[in-house]
């Protein structure tokens, strides 16, 4: 791969844009389809990358936020789109403001910097965004930029989540992998 001139703020609109490409693909009668992402069908994976885009703005202002224990497709009320849009937009503002990405703050993980709270919600929209388009059937390529940079961040804690809640035990990946894949099998899904 070559050298990169993305800083996190690029990977994470890239991703969340291609998140939102993905969500906007959801027919009225394919958000009850079930995703890779454990027990959810495709609206609580949407809903889960929503409260997660909502605790970013709050989170990098110093509000602190709480560990979500649960995740509510109820928050996502009568147009699912339009609750992705507005929560995506502000925590894009919200890191864009912040400009420091060695900034701690106080996450319901522990202590991390703003460029690893980056990393994580970037890792979210795009894996979450491949639930949502396998379980559409549709294009599930991931951005190899993106994956590369956040396979840094996880390649030293995988381990640590693997069989949380949250995170699946790491699969092995196909020979010769892409970085998506590779990070797909990396947070424990099935290739």
């Amino acid at each position: 791969m070559g050298v990169s001139s993305a800083g996190p703020f690029d990977h994470y609109s890239r991703a969340v844009a291609d998140f939102g490409r993905r969500v906007q693909a959801v027919r009225d009668d394919q958000w009850e389809l079930p995703t890779p992402s454990g027990d959810w069908d495709v609206l609580s994976v949407v809903a889960h990358v929503v409260l997660g885009e909502s605790q970013v703005p709050p989170l990098l202002a110093g509000d602190g936020v709480s560990a979500v224990a649960t995740t509510d497709p109820g928050v996502l009320g009568p147009n699912p789109m339009a609750a992705w849009r507005g929560t995506a937009l502000a925590a894009l503002e919200a890191v864009r403001a912040v400009g420091d990405m060695s900034l701690v703050v106080h996450h319901p993980l522990g202590d991390l910097t703003v460029e690893t709270v980056v990393a994580v919600r970037v890792s979210e929209n795009l894996v979450h965004g491949w639930d949502v388009a396998t379980a559409l059937g549709a294009d599930v390529t991931i951005d190899e930029e993106a994956a590369e940079w956040c396979l840094d961040l996880w390649r030293p804690v995988a381990l640590d989540l693997a069989g949380t809640p949250h995170y699946g035990e790491p699969v092995e990946p196909p020979p010769d992998a892409s970085a998506g894949v590779r990070l797909l099998a990396l947070l424990g899904r099935e290739i």
